[in-house]
C-alpha cells in the first residue's frame, strides 16, 4: 500500500518523521512477534519544492516531489499556528495535489493543523473534522462548510480523517494500522510503540467506518447515543421515541443507512467495547459481560462469538498473550 507524507516549509518535524518510522517498521515487528498483516506500507516522504536538494531526517528516505504517481494514502503533517496563512498561500500545488490524489482513489489524513491543508482541497465541506483546540476557532472562520469537533481526537469520514493534537499522529496512526492491516497488527503495534489507544468516547468504533460513511442527521445522532450509552438498557422502542420516530420507520430508516438493524447494531457496539476491555486483562470476563450491559453471560458469550469467531475466554487470551510477547520482546 503506498503512502505519501507530505513534507512543506512549517511541516511540524516529529508529524513527519514520526508517522514514517510507525508505518516502516511493521514488517519488523510483524516478524519479530509473529504477527500476520492484511497490508504493510510502502512509505514516501513527498517534499512539496519542486527543488530538492537535501534530505532533512536522516533517517528518512525516498524524499521526492512526483507529481504523476498515485498513492493509496496521502497524510498532512502538523503545522505551526504562526505560520497558517503563509503555508495555504504558499502550497496552493500541494494542495492541489492533495485534492487530484483523492480523486484517484487515495485516502487523505491530517494530523493536528494539517486539517487546515485538508480543508482548504475543499474534500472536508459538508463533512465532520477535527484539529487542535487553539486553531478550532481560527478553522471555523475559514472554513464554514466544515462541521468542527475538536474535542474528539479522531474523525473518520470514510476516506478522509483527521485527528488533534500534533502527538495525536501516534493515535491516528494505530487507527490506520488497525483499519488497513488488521487489529491484531495494530494491537501490537500500540504495545511495541507503548502508545495507549484510545478509548473513551472520543474514539470511534473502527468496525463502524462504513457504517458512519452518510449523511443522515438523525441516523448519525442515534448511532452516537448507542455508542455512548451502550451499557445501559436499550430498547428499540424507547430509542425510536427518544428520537421523535415511530418504530417501523426508525427500523426501516437505520437499516437502510447502517446495513444493520438497530439490534445487530447495538450488539456490535457492545461486543467492540468488550474487547477493548477484554485486551488490558483487568477485567473478568463476567465483569466485562455486566460492563458493556449484558446480564446474560451465555447469550452475551454466544453473541461475540458469532461476531468474532472467539469465545471471550479465548479472545482475552490471545491479546493478553500479544502484550505479553511484545513487553518481553
Amino acid at each position: 500500500m503506498k503512502v505519501a507524507i507530505l513534507n512543506f516549509e512549517g511541516a511540524v518535524a516529529s508529524s513527519v518523521a514520526g508517522p514514517y518510522d510507525m508505518l516502516a517498521k511493521l514488517p519488523g515487528i510483524s516478524q519479530s512477534l509473529g504477527v500476520k498483516a492484511k497490508t504493510f506500507f510502502e512509505v514516501d516522504i513527498v517534499n512539496t519544492d519542486n527543488l530538492v536538494a537535501t534530505q532533512p531526517f536522516n533517517m528518512v528516505g525516498n524524499l521526492m516531489m512526483n507529481n504523476r504517481k498515485i498513492y493509496d494514502l496521502v497524510l498532512i503533517p502538523a503545522m505551526n499556528f504562526t505560520g497558517i496563512e503563509h503555508t495555504l498561500q504558499r502550497e496552493k500545488t500541494m494542495i492541489k495535489w492533495i485534492r487530484r490524489q483523492y480523486e484517484n482513489g487515495a485516502d487523505v489524513g491530517s494530523m493536528c493543523l494539517g486539517a487546515f491543508a485538508l480543508a482548504a482541497t475543499g474534500l472536508l465541506d459538508g463533512k465532520r473534522a477535527t484539529t487542535h483546540w487553539m486553531g478550532a476557532g481560527y478553522f471555523k472562520q475559514l472554513f464554514p462548510k466544515v462541521k468542527v469537533e475538536d474535542d474528539k481526537v479522531i474523525v473518520d469520514e470514510g476516506r478522509i480523517y483527521s485527528s488533534g493534537a500534533a502527538f495525536a499522529f501516534t493515535s491516528l496512526m494505530i487507527y490506520l494500522i488497525e483499519k488497513f492491516c488488521g487489529r491484531d497488527m495494530a494491537f501490537a503495534a500500540s504495545k511495541v510503540f507503548m502508545i495507549q489507544v484510545h478509548d473513551s468516547s472520543q474514539h470511534s468504533f473502527s468496525i463502524f467506518n462504513l457504517q458512519r460513511n452518510h449523511e443522515d442527521y438523525d441516523i448519525g445522532r442515534v448511532q452516537d447515543y448507542i455508542e455512548k450509552n451502550y451499557d445501559e438498557l436499550l430498547t428499540i422502542n424507547g430509542l425510536a421515541e427518544k428520537f421523535n420516530m415511530s418504530s417501523r420507520t426508525f427500523i426501516r430508516k437505520f437499516t437502510a443507512i447502517t446495513a444493520n438493524t438497530p439490534l445487530e447494531y447495538i450488539q456490535r457496539v457492545r461486543v467492540e467495547a468488550a474487547k477493548r476491555f477484554l485486551e488490558k486483562g483487568k477485567l473478568t470476563v463476567e465483569q466485562v459481560c455486566i460492563k458493556v450491559g449484558y446480564g446474560d453471560f451465555g447469550f452475551f458469550r454466544n453473541i461475540f462469538k458469532r461476531l468474532t469467531g472467539l469465545t471471550p475466554q479465548e479472545y482475552k487470551k490471545k491479546y493478553v498473550q500479544m502484550f505479553n510477547d511484545a513487553v518481553v520482546g
